[in-house]
């Protein structure tokens, strides 16, 4: 018999209180479990995104006498109380031998998702919780209610990001002023003094527009019609100097969010990012808040009926 059951050894310490708990895409293997165990049990409200999906149980058997080789095995697939399976079926049903050598698989499959030819299920398969609602099997925790996502970042953002801007200018700024707390709030002296640190640091990035233009210019030089062409690129040229100097004023907000961010990191660590910023302002956090606040829309959602994914009201 392979089946273990495991005990707790104390009383529950948060018995019967509303509960929450947030997942995405980065929620895998033991957190997937817990989660679909909360929700099997109706015990709390799944809230974000479909979780990753990886269920399967690896053990690990040396080979030989050579510490440096082994074998890791999969040996079980986990389950959670409503009976499905939380690993990700192969989505074109292959082998397990044909999915591991077939170069053409998509770049983010690792070795350890590569699914054995019993594996695939179908996505359709229904089981239900304690109370009678539906939750699909076929890989993942499907979510009660959907969260909202951050728009994607701006070019802008993410090369002040990759460039560590925010994290440079933070070190430099408690250098100054020693006395910063988790309460800081960024004022207009302070953007202006980041904007200055980036010019001083010349720092520069380059819009897909950018991208773009520098092979027109490539294809009109190699063509030695540069006469005729180069009025019309230098007068885009400039559009797109205006477009990049009011990117900074669209993306002000989350240079703010950004620069304190930083700043707090380094006064408080994480746990300083997380109680001022994160649990004040991420969309994910904030919704769960506000649903654990709302009685009647919590209880609503734990009802039995079809609830998966529903977004609130």
């Amino acid at each position: 018999d392979s089946e273990r059951r495991y005990y707790s050894r104390r009383l529950p310490l948060y018995p019967d209180k509303p509960l929450v708990v947030l997942v995405d895409e980065g929620t895998a293997s033991a957190s997937e479990i817990v989660a679909g165990a909360i929700q099997d049990w109706d015990r709390g409200v799944i809230m974000g995104h479909p979780t990753y999906g990886k269920g399967l149980v690896q053990q690990i058997f040396p080979v030989g006498t050579d510490d440096q080789v082994a074998l890791k095995l999969t040996t079980a697939k986990y389950y959670v109380p409503s009976g499905r399976c939380i690993q990700k079926p192969d989505k074109e049903k292959k082998s397990s031998a044909h999915a591991m050598f077939d170069t053409d698989s998509e770049a983010e499959e690792t070795a350890d998702s590569v699914v054995t030819d019993s594996m695939a299920v179908s996505k359709k398969e229904v089981y239900f919780t304690n109370k009678g609602r539906p939750v699909y099997g076929g890989g993942g925790i499907l979510p009660d209610v959907e969260v909202v996502r951050d728009p994607y970042l701006e070019p802008l953002e993410i090369n002040l990001e990759r460039q560590a801007m925010f994290f440079d200018f933070a070190v430099k700024y408690l250098a100054s002023h020693p006395d910063a707390t988790n309460e800081i709030e960024i004022t207009d002296e302070i953007i202006k003094q980041f904007r200055s640190y980036l010019e001083s640091k010349n720092f520069s990035y380059k819009t897909s527009l950018e991208v773009s233009l520098d092979k027109i210019k490539e294809i009109v030089k190699e063509e030695n019609k540069d006469t005729l062409f180069n009025p019309a690129v230098m007068a885009f040229e400039d559009k797109i100097k205006k477009e990049k100097e009011a990117d900074f004023v669209k993306s002000l907000d989350y240079i703010k969010r950004a620069i304190k961010r930083e700043i707090v990191a380094k006064i408080n660590g994480e746990r300083g990012v997380y109680e001022s910023i994160i649990l004040k302002s991420d969309p994910g956090v904030v919704q769960a808040l506000d649903l654990l606040k709302n009685k009647t829309e919590y209880s609503k959602i734990l009802q039995s009926g079809e609830t998966r994914g529903q977004k609130l009201e």
